[in-house]
Protein backbone atom coordinates (compact mmCIF):
# COMPACT_ATOMS: atom_id res chain seq x y z
CA UNK A 1 0.00 0.00 0.00
CA UNK A 2 0.66 3.60 -0.70
CA UNK A 3 2.45 4.67 2.45
CA UNK A 4 3.23 8.67 3.54
CA UNK A 5 5.13 9.34 6.59
CA UNK A 6 6.41 12.92 7.79
CA UNK A 7 9.45 13.10 10.05
CA UNK A 8 11.12 17.19 11.20
CA UNK A 9 13.66 18.31 9.39
CA UNK A 10 16.16 20.97 10.40
CA UNK A 11 16.36 23.28 7.57
CA UNK A 12 13.60 24.75 5.51
CA UNK A 13 13.36 27.72 2.61
CA UNK A 14 11.82 31.29 4.26
CA UNK A 15 8.07 31.23 3.86
CA UNK A 16 6.40 34.55 1.92
CA UNK A 17 7.02 37.18 1.94
CA UNK A 18 10.33 36.69 -0.20
CA UNK A 19 13.30 37.85 1.40
CA UNK A 20 16.76 37.88 -0.49
CA UNK A 21 20.17 39.34 -0.37
CA UNK A 22 22.96 40.32 -2.63
CA UNK A 23 26.21 40.43 -1.54
CA UNK A 24 29.19 42.14 -3.07
CA UNK A 25 32.47 44.53 -2.24
CA UNK A 26 32.92 47.96 -1.22
CA UNK A 27 35.06 49.80 -4.20
CA UNK A 28 38.20 50.60 -3.90
CA UNK A 29 39.26 47.65 -1.97
CA UNK A 30 42.46 48.09 -1.22
CA UNK A 31 44.21 45.84 1.25
CA UNK A 32 41.13 46.45 3.66
CA UNK A 33 37.81 45.75 1.58
CA UNK A 34 34.21 45.57 3.13
CA UNK A 35 31.89 42.83 2.46
CA UNK A 36 28.19 44.14 1.75
CA UNK A 37 25.13 42.52 2.48
CA UNK A 38 21.36 43.67 1.28
CA UNK A 39 18.36 42.86 2.06
CA UNK A 40 15.76 43.09 -0.21
CA UNK A 41 13.57 44.21 2.69
CA UNK A 42 13.56 45.01 6.54
CA UNK A 43 13.47 41.32 8.04
CA UNK A 44 11.37 40.61 10.18
CA UNK A 45 11.53 37.16 12.34
CA UNK A 46 9.16 34.29 10.87
CA UNK A 47 9.03 33.17 14.73
CA UNK A 48 9.77 35.32 18.13
CA UNK A 49 12.81 32.69 18.88
CA UNK A 50 14.41 33.15 15.13
CA UNK A 51 17.67 35.17 15.22
CA UNK A 52 19.08 36.37 12.02
CA UNK A 53 22.47 35.01 11.11
CA UNK A 54 24.87 35.17 8.68
CA UNK A 55 27.96 32.36 7.95
CA UNK A 56 31.28 33.25 6.13
CA UNK A 57 33.99 31.12 4.75
CA UNK A 58 36.66 32.78 3.57
CA UNK A 59 39.88 31.56 1.98
CA UNK A 60 43.42 31.96 3.53
CA UNK A 61 43.82 35.53 1.59
CA UNK A 62 41.28 36.82 3.95
CA UNK A 63 40.87 37.15 7.50
CA UNK A 64 39.06 38.75 9.96
CA UNK A 65 39.94 40.84 12.93
CA UNK A 66 37.97 39.32 15.91
CA UNK A 67 39.05 41.83 18.40
CA UNK A 68 37.96 44.67 16.54
CA UNK A 69 34.33 43.46 16.70
CA UNK A 70 34.23 43.27 20.71
CA UNK A 71 33.16 47.09 20.64
CA UNK A 72 29.28 47.32 20.85
CA UNK A 73 28.98 50.91 18.60
CA UNK A 74 31.22 49.51 16.17
CA UNK A 75 28.86 46.45 15.55
CA UNK A 76 26.02 48.82 15.38
CA UNK A 77 27.06 51.15 12.88
CA UNK A 78 27.41 47.80 10.85
CA UNK A 79 24.11 46.28 12.06
CA UNK A 80 25.46 43.69 13.14
CA UNK A 81 24.75 41.89 17.34
CA UNK A 82 28.06 39.78 17.94
CA UNK A 83 30.46 37.96 16.01
CA UNK A 84 29.57 34.57 17.62
CA UNK A 85 32.41 32.33 16.21
CA UNK A 86 35.53 32.66 14.19
CA UNK A 87 37.79 29.52 13.37
CA UNK A 88 40.74 28.60 11.30
CA UNK A 89 43.72 30.73 10.16
CA UNK A 90 43.19 33.64 12.42
CA UNK A 91 46.77 34.90 12.57
CA UNK A 92 46.27 38.50 11.82
CA UNK A 93 50.04 39.20 11.11
CA UNK A 94 50.95 36.24 8.97
CA UNK A 95 51.10 36.82 5.07
CA UNK A 96 49.19 33.75 2.80
CA UNK A 97 52.15 32.22 2.12
CA UNK A 98 52.94 30.90 5.62
CA UNK A 99 49.32 29.91 6.21
CA UNK A 100 48.65 26.50 6.07
CA UNK A 101 44.99 26.15 6.76
CA UNK A 102 42.45 26.43 3.87
CA UNK A 103 40.74 29.84 5.41
CA UNK A 104 39.04 30.63 8.42
CA UNK A 105 35.13 30.94 9.24
CA UNK A 106 33.12 33.43 11.07
CA UNK A 107 29.50 33.60 12.01
CA UNK A 108 27.87 36.72 12.90
CA UNK A 109 24.53 37.87 14.41
CA UNK A 110 22.56 40.52 12.26
CA UNK A 111 20.55 43.04 13.81
CA UNK A 112 16.85 43.26 13.11
CA UNK A 113 15.17 46.23 13.56
CA UNK A 114 12.13 46.86 15.79
CA UNK A 115 8.78 47.18 14.36
CA UNK A 116 8.31 50.79 15.43
CA UNK A 117 11.91 51.40 13.58
CA UNK A 118 10.11 50.38 10.42
CA UNK A 119 7.22 52.65 10.93
CA UNK A 120 9.43 55.62 11.08
CA UNK A 121 10.92 54.98 8.29
CA UNK A 122 7.73 54.46 6.31
CA UNK A 123 6.57 57.88 7.71
CA UNK A 124 9.06 59.96 6.13
CA UNK A 125 9.03 61.96 3.10
CA UNK A 126 10.85 58.99 1.37
CA UNK A 127 10.60 56.71 3.86
CA UNK A 128 9.65 52.91 2.65
CA UNK A 129 8.62 49.85 4.84
CA UNK A 130 9.47 47.33 1.85
CA UNK A 131 13.12 49.50 1.86
CA UNK A 132 16.19 47.28 2.43
CA UNK A 133 18.52 46.60 4.89
CA UNK A 134 22.21 46.57 4.64
CA UNK A 135 25.15 44.48 6.48
CA UNK A 136 28.73 45.98 6.14
CA UNK A 137 31.39 43.13 7.56
CA UNK A 138 35.03 44.52 7.47
CA UNK A 139 37.75 42.39 6.28
CA UNK A 140 41.59 42.15 5.90
CA UNK A 141 43.85 40.98 2.80
CA UNK A 142 46.98 39.28 3.89
CA UNK A 143 50.04 39.94 1.56
CA UNK A 144 49.94 37.64 -1.36
CA UNK A 145 52.90 36.35 -3.09
CA UNK A 146 54.85 38.89 -5.90
CA UNK A 147 54.05 38.24 -9.32
CA UNK A 148 54.59 39.36 -12.66
CA UNK A 149 52.11 42.00 -12.31
CA UNK A 150 50.82 44.72 -9.79
CA UNK A 151 47.66 43.02 -9.13
CA UNK A 152 46.40 39.83 -8.84
CA UNK A 153 42.48 38.77 -8.31
CA UNK A 154 41.12 36.72 -6.11
CA UNK A 155 37.35 35.12 -5.69
CA UNK A 156 35.38 35.51 -2.74
CA UNK A 157 32.77 33.34 -1.87
CA UNK A 158 29.09 34.98 -1.23
CA UNK A 159 27.82 34.11 2.75
CA UNK A 160 24.79 32.94 3.89
CA UNK A 161 22.40 34.11 5.36
CA UNK A 162 19.35 32.19 7.66
CA UNK A 163 17.37 32.64 10.47
CA UNK A 164 17.98 30.23 13.43
CA UNK A 165 14.91 29.42 15.31
CA UNK A 166 14.14 27.18 18.12
CA UNK A 167 11.84 23.94 17.48
CA UNK A 168 9.09 23.20 18.86
CA UNK A 169 9.29 20.89 22.12
CA UNK A 170 9.19 17.41 22.33
CA UNK A 171 10.59 17.47 18.09
CA UNK A 172 13.48 14.98 17.40
CA UNK A 173 15.74 16.58 14.75
CA UNK A 174 18.52 14.06 15.03
CA UNK A 175 16.43 11.48 13.74
CA UNK A 176 15.36 12.41 10.52
CA UNK A 177 17.41 10.23 7.94
CA UNK A 178 17.05 12.90 5.13
CA UNK A 179 18.50 16.58 6.80
CA UNK A 180 21.20 17.82 5.35
CA UNK A 181 24.03 18.07 8.14
CA UNK A 182 27.43 19.13 8.13
CA UNK A 183 27.06 22.19 6.69
CA UNK A 184 29.89 24.27 8.87
CA UNK A 185 27.66 25.94 11.11
CA UNK A 186 25.24 23.45 12.44
CA UNK A 187 27.49 22.45 15.48
CA UNK A 188 27.95 26.21 16.71
CA UNK A 189 23.95 26.08 17.45
CA UNK A 190 21.55 23.73 20.19
CA UNK A 191 20.66 19.92 18.65
CA UNK A 192 16.68 21.43 18.73
CA UNK A 193 17.77 24.57 16.43
CA UNK A 194 15.93 24.45 12.88
CA UNK A 195 17.10 26.87 10.29
CA UNK A 196 15.18 29.02 7.75
CA UNK A 197 17.71 30.08 4.64
CA UNK A 198 17.47 33.34 2.76
CA UNK A 199 17.49 32.77 -0.58
CA UNK A 200 20.26 34.96 -2.80
CA UNK A 201 18.40 37.24 -5.59
CA UNK A 202 18.14 35.26 -8.55
CA UNK A 203 20.26 38.35 -10.77
CA UNK A 204 22.99 37.80 -8.67
CA UNK A 205 25.79 39.97 -9.59
CA UNK A 206 25.20 39.54 -13.70
CA UNK A 207 27.60 36.72 -13.45
CA UNK A 208 25.20 33.56 -12.50
CA UNK A 209 27.89 32.70 -9.65
CA UNK A 210 27.52 33.48 -6.35
CA UNK A 211 31.52 34.61 -6.34
CA UNK A 212 32.50 38.25 -6.06
CA UNK A 213 36.17 39.08 -7.38
CA UNK A 214 38.66 41.25 -5.22
CA UNK A 215 41.26 43.20 -7.26
CA UNK A 216 45.14 42.69 -4.74
CA UNK A 217 47.33 45.16 -5.46
CA UNK A 218 50.81 42.54 -4.84
CA UNK A 219 54.54 43.00 -5.50
CA UNK A 220 55.40 43.58 -9.16
CA UNK A 221 58.42 41.81 -9.71
CA UNK A 222 58.92 43.79 -13.14
CA UNK A 223 60.09 46.46 -11.00
CA UNK A 224 61.96 44.80 -7.78
CA UNK A 225 65.12 45.28 -9.32
CA UNK A 226 65.76 49.12 -8.20
CA UNK A 227 64.42 48.48 -5.04
CA UNK A 228 66.99 45.40 -3.90
CA UNK A 229 69.72 47.71 -5.38
CA UNK A 230 68.58 50.44 -3.29
CA UNK A 231 68.27 48.97 0.23
CA UNK A 232 71.59 47.64 -0.28
CA UNK A 233 73.27 50.65 -1.10
CA UNK A 234 71.38 52.65 1.69
CA UNK A 235 72.81 49.56 4.14
CA UNK A 236 76.25 50.28 2.92
CA UNK A 237 76.35 54.16 2.83
CA UNK A 238 74.92 53.72 6.47
CA UNK A 239 77.56 51.19 7.77
CA UNK A 240 80.43 53.56 6.08
CA UNK A 241 78.72 56.85 7.89
CA UNK A 242 78.81 54.70 11.66
CA UNK A 243 82.39 53.70 10.86
CA UNK A 244 83.63 57.20 10.05
CA UNK A 245 81.89 58.46 12.94
CA UNK A 246 83.11 55.66 15.38
CA UNK A 247 86.57 56.66 13.83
Amino acid sequence: EPTRFQTPTRHYPLPPPPLTYIARISTPTGLHPTLLINLSRAPQPPNPTCKLHTHLTLPSYLFIDKYSFTDPLFLSSHNLHSLRSLSGATDLEAPDWVIKQWGSAALFEIVVPLPSQISDRAGTRDGDANAGWNISIPMHLRYLPASQSSHASVPVPWPVVFWACRSEEGTKLSTNPFDRIHLGYEGLFGPKTRFMHVAPSASGNGTGRLIEWIDVPVLDLRKTAWVEAGTVGVVIATFLGLCFVLF
